[in-house]
């Protein structure tokens, strides 16, 4: 009975942590919102991937010790498009 518990209890474990990895970051999906809005010519968003939930990762962002963006730095781009309201999801977020 007690093996069985154990069981049930990695199982459920596992199952959560791959809920949440493939949840992804709030954050990240704020700046691919933003991405998707935008017109990227020259590809400076190439390195926005999706598929890596920390967007610490990603050119022209920064992020603190927490691994928390705070600051996106577009500038001379040549982007065009509109802000998105997701971008409110970057709490930290400075520049």
């Amino acid at each position: 009975m007690m093996e069985r518990l154990i069981s049930v209890c990695l199982r459920l474990i596992l199952v959560l942590d791959l809920v949440f990895r493939v949840s992804g970051n709030k954050e990240g999906d704020a700046l691919n919102a933003l991405k998707n809005n935008l017109a990227d010519p020259n590809n400076v968003l190439q390195s926005w991937n999706s598929t890596l939930v920390n967007p610490c990762t990603w050119l022209h962002v920064t992020c603190n010790s927490e691994n928390s963006v705070t600051r996106v730095d577009l500038g001379n781009a040549n982007l065009s498009g509109h802000l998105v309201p997701q971008l409110g999801q970057l709490p930290a977020l400075q520049n």
